[in-house]
C-alpha cells in the first residue's frame, strides 16, 4: 500500500471536484446524482498491487445505466469493461489482462442517473497494478476566444506523445477549469473541445481550444497559468443562408468570402450594379422575378462553384414594394444623411411627386439633392433649423425592376448637437491595426477598423446610454475577427473585452483609456 498515505481518497465529480449535471425542476426533487458509499467500494479506490478483474461500487440509492458501454471507460484503455448492476450497487468486470505497475482509472461519464429526476455526474475509480500509484497532476482552464468567459462541460484529453494512447481525460467546471490526476512523470499531447459526439476524439466541427505547442512534459504537478482560447473552426466552405424576398431580391450567406465572385440566376449574370455586400460574406441580388417561381443560383469564386435551387409561391414573387426610413427610428443625428430604402433596385425617381414639408411653420422644402444608391434614395439639404420634416411619396413617386411604390409618408426628426455625447478614446497602448467594437446598453452598435491607433479617437453623436467596448488585434488587417485554426496550431486573434461602461450623458464628452488588464 506504500503511496496509498499521499492521496486523499476520491470518487470525484467532474473529475476533480462535486458537482452536478443536469436541470432540476419541481417541488422538493432529489437535487443530487447517486453517490458512492467510499468505504464499501470493493477493492478500496486508490487500492495497489490490484490484480483482479472486477470491482463493486454500492450507491446511496438506487441508479440507471446510461450507455454503459459508451459511457464507462477505463483509461489507459486497455481493457473493455462489463457492467451491470445489483440493487444498489454497480458491479464492474473485465476479461483482458491488464498491465504491470501501471495505474488505471475508471471513469463513469455519466453513466450513473437518478431514477427520478436523472441527475448524471462524472466518477473516477483509480487503482495502481503495482506498488504505487501516479500522483502527478495537471490543470489547465478553457475560456471562449470571444467573450473570454469560463468554459464548462468541455473535453480536456491527454494522451501519451509517442503512441497516442489516452492517459487522462476531464471535464471542465463551471468556472473552465479541468484537472487531470494519477499522472506519471512523462511528455503528454493535450486538446481540449466540446465532444459532441462523445466519443472522445476532436471532430473538425467540434469548438476546439490549444496551445501553440500541443506537447507538454510533466515532471511535477503543474497548474497552467495561461488559458485555453477556445473557438468554434470554420468548415468546409458552404453557402449557410439562401433567401428570396419578393418582388426581386436574393440574399446569399456564407462562412467563406463572396468578396469577388460571379453570379447568375437562371443562366443571366448579375452585374455590379445589381448587387450589395452586406459584408464579405453576405451579399444581396437584385434581379426581375417576373412569372418565376423557381430559380437556379450559381456563385463562383476562389471558393465557391455552387448551384443554388430555391422554389417559392407566385404570391411571394408578386409581393409590393415596401419603402423604409434607413434609420428605422426615423431620427437622424446632425451628421447623418436622410435616406429611405426600397426592398428592390430604385429604378426611377419623379420629384414632381415627393413633397418635404417642415412641420414647425408648414413650409414646403424646394432647395434639396438626392441620390440613388442601388436600393437606397439619399436626400441632401441645409438642416440648420430644421427638426422635423414630413417626406411624402405619392403613388408612383418611387419606381422599381417591375412595379411602382404605393403612397408612403414619413415624420422625421432632426436631432441637434446637443441630443448626443462623445468619447474620446485613448488607444495608445495599441500600435498595429485593431477593430474597435462599440457596444451600447449590451448591444453591438458598430465596429471601426483603425490602423494606425493614437491617443485620441473620437467617437460623436452617441446617444446617451451606457458604453462598453471589445477591441480586437487585426493581425491580417482584415477588418474582421478571425477564429484559430486546429492544424497549423494559429491562434484566434487577441481581443481584449473592456466590460466597465463607460456613462455617455448628452451635451457631454468623456475620455476613456483602454488598456487591457494584466
Amino acid at each position: 500500500m506504500a503511496g496509498y498515505r499521499y492521496l486523499i481518497f476520491i470518487l470525484l465529480f467532474v473529475i476533480s471536484s462535486c458537482a452536478q449535471v443536469g436541470t432540476i425542476t419541481g417541488g422538493g426533487p432529489d437535487a443530487s446524482a447517486p453517490k458512492p458509499i467510499s468505504e464499501k467500494v470493493v477493492p478500496l479506490n486508490g487500492s495497489t498491487n490490484f490484480h483482479g478483474n472486477h470491482v463493486e461500487i454500492p450507491f446511496d440509492e438506487f441508479f440507471k445505466l446510461k450507455n454503459p458501454a459508451e459511457n464507462i471507460v477505463m483509461v489507459p484503455p486497455h481493457a473493455k469493461i462489463n457492467a451491470s448492476f445489483k440493487g444498489k450497487t454497480l458491479l464492474l468486470d473485465w476479461d483482458d489482462t491488464l498491465k504491470s505497475n501501471t495505474t488505471y482509472a475508471i471513469y463513469l461519464n455519466s453513466a450513473i442517473q437518478d431514477l427520478t429526476e436523472s441527475n448524471d455526474s462524472i466518477i473516477q475509480y483509480v487503482f495502481s497494478t503495482g506498488d504505487v500509484l501516479d500522483t502527478l497532476s495537471y490543470r489547465i482552464q478553457l475560456k471562449d476566444a470571444w467573450t473570454n468567459k469560463p468554459v464548462a462541460k468541455a473535453t480536456v484529453i491527454l494522451s501519451d506523445k509517442n503512441t497516442l494512447e489516452l492517459k487522462s481525460f476531464a471535464s471542465t467546471d463551471s468556472k473552465g477549469y479541468a484537472q487531470m490526476n494519477y499522472l506519471r512523470a512523462g511528455e503528454y499531447t493535450i486538446s481540449a473541445f466540446r465532444d459532441l459526439n462523445s466519443d472522445l476524439e476532436y471532430q473538425n466541427n467540434e469548438p476546439v481550444a490549444f496551445a501553440i505547442d500541443k506537447d507538454i512534459t510533466l515532471l511535477e504537478s503543474r497548474v497552467d497559468s495561461i488559458a485555453y482560447r477556445m473557438f468554434t473552426p470554420i468548415l468546409d466552405p458552404k453557402i449557410t443562408t439562401k433567401q428570396f424576398v419578393g418582388p426581386n431580391t436574393y440574399t446569399i450567406a456564407a462562412n467563406r468570402s463572396l468578396l469577388g465572385a460571379s453570379f447568375t440566376i437562371n443562366q443571366t449574370a448579375i452585374s455590379e450594379k445589381e448587387l450589395i455586400y452586406h459584408s464579405s460574406d453576405s451579399v444581396q441580388l437584385f434581379w426581375n422575378t417576373d412569372s418565376i417561381t423557381k430559380v437556379e443560383i450559381t456563385v463562383e469564386n476562389e471558393f465557391f462553384n455552387d448551384t443554388i435551387s430555391l422554389r417559392f409561391s407566385e404570391n411571394t414573387a408578386n409581393a409590393p414594394l415596401q419603402f423604409n426610413s434607413i434609420n428605422r427610428t426615423n431620427t437622424y443625428a446632425p451628421s447623418d444623411t436622410v435616406g429611405f430604402m426600397l426592398n428592390d433596385l430604385i429604378t426611377s425617381v419623379d420629384t414632381s411627386l415627393i413633397q418635404i414639408k417642415n412641420l414647425v411653420d408648414s413650409n414646403v422644402l424646394n432647395k434639396y439633392s438626392y441620390s440613388i444608391q442601388k436600393n437606397k434614395l439619399y436626400f441632401v439639404f441645409d438642416k440648420t433649423e430644421l427638426s422635423r420634416l414630413a417626406f411624402e411619396f405619392k403613388p408612383e413617386a418611387i419606381g422599381g425592376i417591375r412595379s411602382q411604390l404605393d403612397a408612403e409618408e414619413f415624420i422625421i426628426t432632426l436631432n441637434p448637437e446637443r441630443k448626443y455625447g462623445a468619447i474620446d478614446l485613448n488607444l495608445s497602448y495599441y500600435h498595429s491595426s485593431i477593430i474597435v467594437q462599440t457596444i451600447k446598453d449590451g448591444k453591438p452598435i458598430f465596429s471601426t477598423p483603425i490602423t494606425s491607433p493614437t491617443d485620441s479617437y473620437k467617437l460623436n453623436e452617441l446617444a446617451p446610454g451606457q458604453y462598453t467596448f471589445i477591441i480586437i488585434e487585426d493581425e491580417n488587417n482584415n477588418g474582421k475577427w478571425d477564429v484559430g485554426d486546429y492544424v497549423t496550431r494559429r491562434q484566434p486573434e487577441t481581443l481584449n473585452v473592456f466590460s466597465t461602461p463607460t456613462k455617455v450623458r448628452a451635451n457631454w464628452e468623456v475620455v476613456v483609456e483602454l488598456i487591457p488588464s494584466e
